[in-house]
């Protein structure tokens, strides 16, 4: 009877170690440390800016805690939250939550992280230093990231032309303490002009699904780079023989970076030369396309033309049809011996979305598969200009099962990145 007892007691123990089973090791638990370096092995219940709700293993009800006495909480998963530093005193920490190194203005707003009381807060701009009000100073939540327990920071500093040096200090009873030294090269931002035309809706021949779209995409994400955009939607022969001339006409009329044409529509090889259709003409041999339609050429001369000491970069973006519409129904999924090679002039890119004697897919999406991958590449900061089309055209190789190979002619003479943050 007595072992019958003894085992009776065992396995009473673990059945209910087993129901209950919240202690350190237990892999649900949550670990609380506290500024005094108490530890605590607990369920974590709520977390608020001010308090955390905890549960202990033996307790029946909800404990808590101000926010001001835990240093951090660990996660059963193994996520942390920092509130606190162990030790209450100290001198000030502080550290940038803005990794800038490229500006192209002269007023730039940055954001550190001070932790610990402090007074006399100064930013030293290029060895000057200057203090800061207080009033830039705002308590975080403790679910903020970066800089939970702390105060956040807003210097707004003035850069001068070249490389910056910028540095914050903060003081108090305990010492001085300095930020990284944060680096910030400052150019001027220089002008980029585009003009952009999509042609669908042709009133002869195969209507296209996507150019207005890529067009609007491609006008959008231009302005978002600085970019000052002429647009043109479904363009008749007056409207783009017009837009080319205003084109050419601010080119010539200013100081520019980067000078960038894009067409998506219809394009055909006549003579080895390459026309642009504008969406109201119907020409019915090789000659009336010579005479109805824009020349990629003659864009390609007034983009190149100007002052031989220029420093702009051109870059010409054709995402056409590359197929004959006198011999095949006006579609960019057809064959056909496609677009003529261009010759790039010294300072100047041509792209085309798929080389010569191929034609360029319309997309079954709302973008042609050449301008959405164009569209990303776009978005990924600090990529040199010949590293987009060569992402692009990976891209759209893997896309197509090779069926679409894009292709660019170059003459660059200096390095462009369109997307800069540093």
């Amino acid at each position: 009877m007595k072992h019958f007892t003894t085992l009776f007691t065992i396995f009473t123990f673990v059945f209910c170690a087993l129901q209950n089973p919240v202690t350190a090791a237990d892999t649900r638990a949550d670990t609380l440390y506290l500024r005094n370096r108490e530890k605590k092995v607990v369920e974590i219940k709520e977390v608020y800016p001010d308090l955390v709700k905890y549960k202990s293993p033996d307790a029946k009800n909800l404990s808590s805690l101000p926010l001001k006495d835990i240093a951090e909480i660990v996660y059963n998963n193994g996520v942390k939250d920092v509130f606190n530093r162990f030790e209450p005193d100290g001198k000030p920490e502080i550290k940038w939550l803005t990794n800038a190194a490229y500006s192209d203005k002269p007023d730039v707003r940055l954001a550190a992280c001070v932790v610990n009381e402090s007074e006399n807060l100064r930013i030293e701009v290029n060895g000057v230093s200057i203090p800061m009000e207080t009033r830039s100073f705002k308590t975080l939540k403790s679910k903020e990231e970066g800089c939970a327990g702390g105060l956040q920071v807003f210097p707004q500093v003035v850069l001068t032309e070249g490389g910056n040096t910028i540095r914050l200090t903060a003081t108090n009873k305990f010492g001085t303490s300095h930020s990284e030294t944060l680096s910030i090269l400052y150019e001027k931002a220089r002008k980029r002009i585009a003009l952009v035309v999509g042609n669908s809706k042709y009133q002869a021949g195969s209507k296209l699904q996507n150019p207005e779209n890529d067009a609007r995409a491609i006008s959008q994400k231009l302005v978002d780079l600085g970019f000052n955009v002429i647009e043109r939607i479904d363009a008749s022969q007056m409207d783009l023989r017009a837009a080319v001339a205003q084109f050419g006409s601010r080119i010539q009329s200013q100081d520019l970076e980067v000078a960038l044409f894009y067409y998506a529509g219809h394009g055909v090889q006549v003579s080895g030369k390459n026309y642009l259709i504008p969406v109201d003409i119907s020409p019915q041999s090789e000659m009336e396309m010579k005479m109805l339609a824009v020349s990629a050429d003659e864009i390609l001369d007034q983009m190149a033309s100007g002052d031989e000491s220029s420093q702009r970069t051109n870059i010409m973006i054709l995402d056409a049809c590359r197929d004959n519409p006198l011999s095949r129904s006006w579609t960019r999924s057809t064959g056909g011996k496609g677009l003529a090679s261009m010759s790039a002039t010294p300072g100047t890119l041509i792209t085309f979305s798929t080389k010569p004697g191929y034609t360029a897919l319309d997309g079954d999406g709302s973008n042609s598969p050449y301008t959405s991958e164009l569209l990303k590449a776009l978005d990924v900061p600090d990529l040199r200009l010949e590293d987009i089309f060569r992402t692009v055209r990976i891209r759209v190789m893997e896309l197509t099962n090779r069926q679409q190979v894009p292709m660019e002619n170059s003459l660059l003479t200096r390095e462009v990145i369109l997307n800069r943050t540093r």
